[in-house]
């Protein structure tokens, strides 16, 4: 039932999505690394995904995200990490929060185990040609007393 509802979630994204490219300003492909609060690295976890910038007047944008996050270089289970930011624009500086909800997949993986929704922050610098941005997940059951802390180099094209 749970990867039924993922299919369905997926789709959905992918409706809202391609025919929103068309508007997008800027889409990004985003490479970085997440970590807990206390910055050990242990696991160490990368991340790979795209943000999209959509356009909502001079000075908000609407950015759809989806990451997949791995342990190493081991797919047999990651995470897939979509998200949704509303961002303020500050000429090449950003600044934003949106929410974010993780789910486990892989063949090693039985079910679709998910967290709850978290939010995110982050804040960033977005050029012509590439996009930095450092970002801090929180879930909402538990505010910045458990945090995922994380930054992404992004090339847009």
């Amino acid at each position: 039932m749970k990867k039924a509802l993922i299919a369905v979630l997926l789709a959905a994204a992918v409706s809202f999505v391609v025919p929103a490219m068309a508007r997008a300003e800027n889409l990004s492909l985003n490479f970085g690394v997440i970590t807990d609060s206390s910055f050990s690295f242990k696991p160490f976890l990368w991340t790979a995904g795209l943000t999209m910038d959509i356009p909502l007047g001079s000075m908000f944008s609407l950015a759809p995200e989806g990451y997949v996050v791995v342990h190493n270089f081991d797919f047999g289970a990651f995470i897939f990490a979509p998200d949704v930011m509303l961002n303020v624009n500050l000429t090449e500086f950003f600044v934003g929060a949106g929410v974010s909800k993780w789910f486990l997949l892989g063949k090693d993986v039985i079910g679709s185990p998910s967290t709850d929704f978290s939010l995110k922050l982050n804040a960033g610098f977005r050029g012509n040609t590439m996009r930095l941005c450092a970002f801090v997940f929180t879930p909402f059951t538990d505010l910045f007393k458990s945090i995922a802390v994380g930054a992404t180099l992004g090339f847009i094209f």
